[in-house]
Formats: C-alpha cells, structure tokens, sequence
C-alpha cells in the first residue's frame, strides 16, 4: 500500500500566468524519517526539472508526481500474528477511509431512475436499482461457490466484502470480478494504482451539512491544523445520526478468514447501522 508517515515539500517559482500561482509544492515522502521524505523531495524536484528540461511551466500536472496516497495515516491495523492488515487514512475531503491489500471490497454504484425508467417500469421492464445488482451479486456466487460475500447498501449503491480468500487488488480475477459486478470503473482503477482495495468509513461531509475543509493533508502550519480540527469537531458531531452501510445480506457458506473477520468487525463497527441515515 503507497502510504507514507512523513511528508516535506520544496518550493518552486512558477509562471503565475500558467498555474494561477507563483509557486507550487513538490512534495517527498518516506516512512523513515523527516531527513527521508526532505531528501525525497529533492530528488524527485531534480528528476521533474530535467524531465521539463528546467521550465515547469510546460506542464502543470506537477501532483501526478507523488509516489505515494497524500493522505493522513490515522491507525494501523494488524493481525494476531502483527502483520499489518489495513490502514486507516482520512481522505483529501475529511472522510475515514479503510485501506487494504489483501481484503476484497467493491462499491457498485446504482444510478437514480430516470423518468424514462419509471414509464417502462410500469410496463414490466426490470429496473436497474438496488435490488438488481444485489440479486446478481447473488447469481454470481452461485456460480462461484469457491466464494462468499457480504453484502451492504450504501447511500449510492452497495458494497461486498468476499469473507472467505483473500486476493491483491492486481489478480486477473478481481478485474473479471469487478466487471461482471458492475463495480464503478473508478474504483477499479484506483485499487489497482493505489495498490490496495478502499472503503470510505465516515460519511461524505456534503451529505451532513458540512463543508469540505479549507485545506489539504499535509497541513505545513499551526492555523492550517487549527481550523481543521475546528473542522473534524464539527464533522464528527454532524456525522453522529448517520452511517455509511447498512448491512443486506450474505451469500455463500466459506469459512470466515480470520484476517478478513478483523477487517469486517473493524468496517462494521465504524460505517455500519440498522437505522441510521446513510451518508
């Protein structure tokens, strides 16, 4: 999984004309040390400069660079042997996000109906909603009996844990799986780039009246770390009511992984709700 502890950045003069500004971060990182990520950061400002023959006004993708997911590492979670299990980092929007490279989750999502789709309903054409995915989640596992799932509804869509295997989000058959579930494609790729399968925890600040917060991870002075944790507070008290899953169903009858039985309790305990509204 690309997470780091420690960030440091260096500064370079840019074209206000070209990027709104006239300098930008790049950023290094490590799980060393300081000394490390700073270090980092300079390689990486030597390696741009000579890809950009020296003018960075060329190209302004400058945060594509970053080897690592620019998040805040939260907690580490680890199996009853010590080894790491999952990552708990807060996303760029504020949001807890569970990160793992070896427990299977995927979020499907369902678009609303259109009115086209209510018309046809009324005639007997099946619609696309919540219920249809869940039942090919179920056709699926029938025929791969080898597997076992989890099922949850979402604000948007559904999420599936497989409870029984273990997979790294780079095996051929996660994208055979992802495909024929109608996983969104963004996720897809994003496991696949980050190295790691994700499930955001905590809701979507939007979705709880709260803004996004005024500033990014990494926070390089104390007023930036101020007003967000003047933030979180408000976040955390306006997330109170609501959740992010609501448990469905389960299909298949493999033995629960004793690894992926942490992550599921550890998912459950932090996003999931019988009554609450899903955010």
């Amino acid at each position: 999984m690309k997470f780091a502890k420690y960030w440091e950045k260096q500064d370079v003069t840019v074209s206000e004309k070209v990027f709104g500004k006239d300098v930008i971060s790049v950023w290094g990182a490590s799980n060393e040390s300081s000394q490390a990520a700073k270090e980092n950061a300079e390689k990486r400002l030597a390696a741009m400069q000579t890809f950009f023959g020296g003018d960075f006004d060329k190209n302004d993708e400058y945060e594509y660079w970053v080897d690592f997911v620019k998040e805040e590492i939260i907690d580490e979670i680890k199996s009853n042997d010590g080894r790491v299990l999952a990552i708990l980092s807060r996303n760029s929007y504020g949001a807890t996000v569970l990160n793992t490279d070896s427990v299977l989750f995927g979020d499907i999502d369902v678009p609303p109906s259109s009115f086209i789709d209510r018309i046809l309903g009324k005639f007997g054409k099946s619609q696309k909603d919540k219920t249809y995915y869940l039942k090919n989640i179920e056709r699926y596992q029938e025929n791969h009996p080898d597997l076992s799932f989890k099922v949850y509804e979402t604000h948007s869509g559904l999420r599936f844990i497989v409870t029984n295997r273990t997979f790294s989000p780079e095996d051929s058959v996660v994208r055979e799986m992802f495909t024929d579930l109608n996983v969104d494609p963004l996720y897809m790729r994003l496991c696949q780039q980050q190295e790691c399968f994700r499930a955001r925890l905590s809701p979507k600040p939007w979705r709880v009246a709260v803004e996004r917060p005024s500033s990014r991870y990494p926070r390089v002075n104390g007023k930036e770390q101020q007003e967000f944790q003047q933030w979180l507070d408000k976040y955390h008290a306006s997330s109170l009511n609501n959740a992010v899953t609501k448990y469905l169903a389960s299909f298949g009858s493999g033995k629960l992984h004793p690894d992926i039985q942490i992550i599921t309790e550890l998912h459950d305990r932090y996003s999931c709700s019988i009554s609450a509204k899903l955010a």
